[in-house]
């Protein structure tokens, strides 16, 4: 019992002593953000801002490793306690600096400060997308470190508010650092691989400050201050029909861009779009003004802004086109901007994703060191369409940004080219139909059979891959002559399916007839809509009984009757995904329940020989794969 009492006793006067050493503790005088600290790089060769907080009206001294003058410069606070000090950085070398800052008491050291380039790197999830997760960048994570490209990442987060630092979420506070395996591989590829080939041809350090967030629409990046003083981009903004993001205009940029407004930049590469495709007629509108809006920020009118196209996706109609289309004509119009192209990266159908990030990176850093810093003379800008001329029956085509030929990567056709005629039956709209496509040097002249009379030509406007490229190695951006939104693109190009019959072995199948409206699967009112690929017609299908999540879909065996290619319909998963089985970009159908579009699966494809038997792909599904041929033995 005594015992006891002594432990309260004890436990009481701790208490008291802790709360009396917490009064008497004073706040800290002196706060950095986290952008300004430890590892960072500065913008070389100008004047950049080194800001904090500190007591209302406080002095503060700082002292920059490289100045001459031997006292320290001092800056008084606000009455907020901000106060910002510009100061002259040196040319960009490997040398590492430190500045000392005091408030009062308090000394805060900053070391391992490099000159060199900084460029922020923003967007939703492809710019997010780590470099742990992408197949052709992963010997950055495994190789030796590059020691002058330091890494600033924002992370996942958001706010109601501008915030003056950006927030802290869990465990992870944003914060400067060096190229450790963990931290290249946490951060954006793209990023990264484009920060790599500038450190590598300018020779100098380079900083990175990545400020992505997966889903995010354009209008949440836009400033809260910049749409008030301009109330036409405002009132476009709040027409936003994106179901997370559209109350929480400008909340992006309250956590991730506003706090670190007083940072030199050099320019920004930008990787967002996807979550304005729906509404794809404001995006042009809306990209426009947050170009103008982050260049009035970060003090820097003509800073550089280079915008990645989406990629190729399973888009309705032509809207993902619209968006690409809004892309290239903001940049066409914007100066020190530049449009990449992506259209020959839908490495796997159905995926948003584009894995292989190298070539997105390659291209960024081709406009940058071409465009900005003059350090090459090679073409960095895409081909682009310029102008047609009605030829007869065909269509000559000129583009701009062609320095010697347009050439076709891969064998078979050039793909992607329609051609355009007015539909008989409503003078508004135009018919597309498949077009054969001739590269002539710097020119393509397209034509199709049946159309004697065209009026205009597209290219990859839907979602189509292209392989047409200038022989420097860069896409042909996708186009349109016409600027018809009520006609719609004709579906991609689809080689004609391989007509050999197979047998089949297993359980839990009904046959059907791969068409419009077929039952997709026994017991569920899913059937096929209008969007499938029409060469297919008539095919054979067998359809699985749907099996309870989790559990095993039904599988079964095919036996191929000849040489040729055998099919199913399935969605992308671990084993679809992998060879000798072939997603095909083109070929997909969406299922519809109840008039409305649900989810899309694709046809893929696998060579075989006469005998040949196959085991059909089984995968944690409820709906299964779906068996299709010209013919099925049972």
């Amino acid at each position: 019992m005594k015992n006891l009492k002594f432990i309260l006793v004890a436990a009481v006067a701790m208490f008291i002593s802790a709360t009396a050493f917490a009064a008497d503790a004073k706040e800290p005088q002196l706060v950095l953000p986290s952008v300004v600290g430890n590892n960072m790089v500065l913008q070389h060769s100008t004047t950049v801002n080194i800001w904090g907080w500190a007591k209302p009206k406080a002095t503060v001294k700082v002292d920059p490793s490289w100045d001459n003058n031997k006292k320290p410069i001092k800056v008084k606070a606000n009455e907020e306690g901000l106060w910002i000090l510009p100061i002259q950085t040196l040319s960009a070398s490997y040398d590492a600096h430190s500045i000392t800052i005091k408030a009062g008491k308090e000394v805060k050291e900053l070391t391992n400060i490099l000159f060199g380039e900084v460029w922020l790197c923003a967007g939703q999830s492809n710019m997010e997308w780590p470099v742990r997760k992408t197949p052709d960048m992963q010997h950055y994570i495994k190789g030796e470190k590059n020691p002058y490209i330091r890494l600033y990442c924002t992370g996942r987060i958001s706010s109601s508010t501008p915030q003056k630092e950006v927030p802290t979420q869990r465990k992870y506070r944003a914060s400067w650092t060096t190229c450790t395996s963990k931290a290249v591989g946490n951060f954006s590829a793209v990023g990264y691989g484009f920060g790599v080939e500038l450190q590598k041809a300018l020779n100098v350090p380079v900083g990175l400050i990545d400020a992505s967030y997966g889903g995010t629409p354009v209008e949440g990046w836009l400033s809260a201050e910049y749409l008030a003083n301009n109330p036409k981009l405002a009132a476009v903004a709040k027409k936003s029909k994106n179901r997370k993001w559209g109350k929480k205009i400008s909340h992006l940029h309250n956590a991730n861009i506003y706090p670190i407004r007083h940072y030199n930049i050099a320019g920004t590469i930008w990787y967002q779009g996807c979550s304005n495709v729906s509404y794809n007629g404001t995006y042009a509108t809306m990209l426009s003004g947050l170009i103008k809006s982050w260049r009035e920020e970060f003090r820097n009118p003509e800073m550089p802004f280079y915008i990645v196209e989406i990629a190729p996706h399973t888009y309705g109609g032509i809207n993902g086109a619209r968006l690409r289309e809004a892309q290239a004509r903001v940049a066409a119009r914007t100066t020190n901007c530049e449009i990449v192209g992506t259209n020959d990266q839908n490495q796997i159908p159905g995926d948003i994703h584009p894995p292989k990030k190298a070539d997105v990176a390659h291209r960024l850093a081709q406009c940058a060191l071409g465009g900005f810093y003059k350090k090459t003379t090679d073409e960095f800008r895409s081909p682009a369409y310029k102008s047609m001329a009605i030829e007869g029956s065909a269509i000559r085509v000129n583009f701009k940004n062609v320095p010697t030929t347009l050439v076709q990567k891969g064998e078979g056709r050039v793909n992607g080219f329609q051609i355009g005629y007015k539909d008989p039956e409503n003078e508004k709209k135009i018919i597309f139909v498949l077009a054969e496509a001739k590269i002539e040097g710097k020119s393509v002249v397209v034509s199709a059979e049946g159309v004697d009379s065209p009026i205009a030509v597209r290219y990859c406007f839907n979602e189509d891959m292209g392989n047409v490229f200038s022989a420097e190695g860069l896409p042909l951006i996708a186009f349109r002559s016409d600027k018809n939104n009520r006609s719609l693109s004709a579906r991609p190009f689809v080689e004609a399916p391989s007509q050999i019959g197979i047998k089949f072995e297993g359980e839990g199948y009904v046959a059907s007839t791969f068409t419009e409206g077929a039952t997709l699967w026994p017991g569920h009112t899913f059937v096929m809509s209008a969007e499938y690929p029409k060469e297919f017609e008539g095919f054979q299908m067998l359809v699985p009984t749907p099996v309870g999540k989790g559990q095993m879909s039904v599988g079964g065996r095919v036996t191929a009757l000849a040489d040729g290619k055998i099919y199913i319909l399935s969605a992308i998963n671990g084993a679809t995904r992998k060879a000798p089985w072939l997603a095909l970009t083109s070929c997909y159908t969406r299922c519809a329940k109840d008039g409305k579009l649900k989810g899309t699966f694709y046809i893929i494809e696998r060579e075989v020989k006469a005998g040949e038997v196959v085991e059909l792909p089984k995968f944690k599904n409820a709906w299964g794969t779906i068996v299709l041929a010209k013919t099925i033995e049972q």
